[in-house]
Order: structure tokens, then C-alpha cells, then sequence
């Protein structure tokens, strides 16, 4: 009982020495932009300073609410085009990670059309989906897709592996346990897919609408307003980051509540 307890205390100080030197990283490095922006290594007329930036921020979205509709607009599409492209690529990725016939059947041609950028291909979805949010939805949905079959598959066939590679029965590593499992894979590929969902989201907002971020930061540029550009480029990035942690967040959820154990299960 008291090496169990040893161990609990010790494993959260592991976990956050490395935590605390990350974020410390982050700080050091918003510091560093800053003071090179100030002491004028840097043009400021084109390159804000960490704080000119964050008060832009405050300004546009708090103080006139001017990039609220912008703001609602890609966090919504995001959302929505996520749900619709991961929900069969989560389902595709067991298939093809648990069948290898289906793997190498399918393989080559998700291979193919994975390598097409979606963005290139905005005219065709304008003409089949016309100009309204459908339309992002299914560049969004279609732009995640690709990211997520891969990671799920291949965190299948890595279980997979696992499992066969260990020979002893009472050292066995059941797929039920979260480390070994092709959980983690699954989590990954969504935390990518938000940020190639969101990269497509903002190319096609520049070209086919009048709202979302990626039309704010296509006006500014058009005008040099390099202000709005770093306003919008920050407030992309709280979506980016506000979804991530959000998945993290449900993994996070997954792995505490015990459904699935955390550690090797032995053989009965």
C-alpha cells in the first residue's frame, strides 16, 4: 500500500517537471518576440509585439464585437465539417487497421485522393455544393478525412502487432488497455485533422464568403492592414487550440474514468 501511494505521488511531479518546463518554453519565447520588437531588431509597422497583439485582440473581439459573427462562423463550420469527416474516418481506419484484404484494397486509392490538396479544388465544390456553409462543411469533412483513416489504421495494426509480439499468455497486452490500444491513434489523428480542417476552412473563407476569419485576414491583406491580419491570425489560432484541447480534454476523460484500464492486463 505504501509503494502504490509512493508511486501515485511521484508519477504527477514526473509529469509536471516537464509540463511547467514546456510552458516556461512558451513564455521565454513571447518574451523573447516581444523585446525583439521593441528594442527594433524587427519593423513594427509590419511585426507586432506579443502585447500590441493580444490588445487587438481584446479591442476586436470584446471591446466593438466586430470579430464575434467571424469568430462563430469558423469555430461553427469547423465543428460541424470535424463531426462529419471524422465520424467515418474513425469507422474506415478500424476497418481497414482490423482487415488487412481491405487495407490493401483500399489502401492505394485513399492514398491517392489523401495526396489531392482540397483547397485546390474549391471550383468543384462551388459548383456542387454551391457557395453556402454546406459547401465548407464538405471541404472541411473532406480535408480531415484522409488524416484520421491514416492514424486510426495505423494505430490498429501497431494493437495488432502488440498483441502478436508478445508470446507469453499471462504478459499478454489486451487491445483493451488505453497505452497499447489504437485509442491514442484515434485522438492524434483528430488533433491533427482540426488543424488541416482549419488550415482548408480559412482558404476557402478567403475566396467563397463574407464572414469566418479567413475573410478577415483576406480584407486586411488586400489593404496592408497587417493589425487585422495578426488579429485574425491570433483569434484562428484560439479556435485551433480551444478544439485541441477539447479532444484532449475527452481523451483525458476516456483514460481517468477506468472503462479503459491504463496498464498491461493479465491472462485469467
Amino acid at each position: 500500500m505504501e509503494k502504490s501511494t509512493q508511486a501515485t505521488q511521484v508519477l504527477p511531479t514526473r509529469e509536471a517537471v516537464p509540463r511547467l518546463v514546456g510552458i516556461g518554453l512558451v513564455i521565454v519565447w513571447l518574451l523573447l518576440w516581444e523585446w525583439s520588437i521593441r528594442s527594433g531588431l524587427f519593423r513594427r509597422d509590419i511585426f507586432f509585439p506579443p502585447s500590441a497583439i493580444a490588445a487587438l485582440l481584446y479591442q476586436s473581439l470584446l471591446v466593438s464585437g466586430q470579430l464575434q459573427i467571424h469568430l462563430w462562423s469558423t469555430m461553427s463550420r469547423m465543428i460541424v465539417g470535424l463531426v462529419i469527416g471524422a465520424t467515418p474516418a474513425l469507422l474506415v481506419g478500424r476497418f481497414m487497421g482490423r482487415n488487412d484484404s481491405a487495407r490493401l484494397t483500399c489502401g492505394p486509392i485513399t492514398a491517392v485522393l489523401g495526396l489531392i490538396p482540397v483547397i485546390g479544388a474549391i471550383p468543384m465544390y462551388i459548383v456542387l455544393f454551391g457557395v453556402g456553409n454546406f459547401s465548407k462543411w464538405v471541404m472541411v469533412a473532406a480535408a480531415v478525412f484522409f488524416p484520421i483513416v491514416y492514424t486510426t489504421m495505423i494505430g490498429v495494426r501497431s494493437c495488432r502487432a502488440a498483441e502478436v509480439a508478445i508470446r507469453n499468455p499471462s504478459e499478454r497486452i489486451a487491445q483493451k488497455n488505453w497505452p497499447y490500444s489504437s485509442r491514442p491513434w484515434m485522438f492524434a489523428g483528430l488533433k491533427l485533422g482540426v488543424v488541416v480542417g482549419l488550415a482548408t476552412l480559412l482558404g476557402a473563407e478567403m475566396f467563397i464568403s463574407r464572414t469566418g476569419l479567413g475573410n478577415v485576414i483576406f480584407n486586411a491583406g488586400s489593404k496592408l492592414d497587417f493589425a487585422q491580419i495578426y488579429v485574425g491570425i491570433a483569434a484562428a489560432a484560439f479556435v485551433a487550440y480551444t478544439l485541441w484541447l477539447c479532444i484532449a480534454g475527452v481523451e483525458w476523460m476516456f483514460l481517468r474514468s477506468g472503462f479503459f484500464p491504463t496498464g498491461p492486463r493479465t491472462a485469467p
